[in-house]
């Protein structure tokens, strides 16, 4: 019985080493609409983000904003004015400690 508990006890550690290990994902979300004048970028991860940077870039590549901080939850709401960008496809851009994520979206 003592055996058998000990030998639970190891594969529960060994399982959580192993977990905390793998890499973290996330997902970023753009909500641009028509109808808005704003553009809504969501950003969300399993861990704390840290330092991040944004970057919205046009179909071209030339880069049209950036922004460089430090998220202290799982979480990072920004809210931008679409009249600063020209009409078109636009790719953000994601780079954090666990995270590198790029997001297409269009704007009318």
């Amino acid at each position: 019985m003592r055996h058998v508990l000990l030998a639970s006890v190891l594969l529960v550690s060994s399982l959580s080493v192993q977990a905390g290990s793998e890499d973290h994902g996330g997902s970023a979300r753009v909500e641009c609409s028509r109808s808005s004048g704003l553009i809504r970028l969501h950003l969300n991860a399993e861990r704390r983000i840290g330092r991040v940077v944004l970057q919205i870039a046009d179909a071209d590549g030339r880069l049209l904003y950036r922004e460089e901080g430090r998220a202290l939850r799982n979480e990072l709401v920004r809210v931008l004015d679409k009249g600063l960008f020209p009409k078109g496809e636009m790719v953000l851009t994601v780079k954090a400690r666990d995270l590198e994520l790029a997001q297409r979206f269009t704007i009318e």
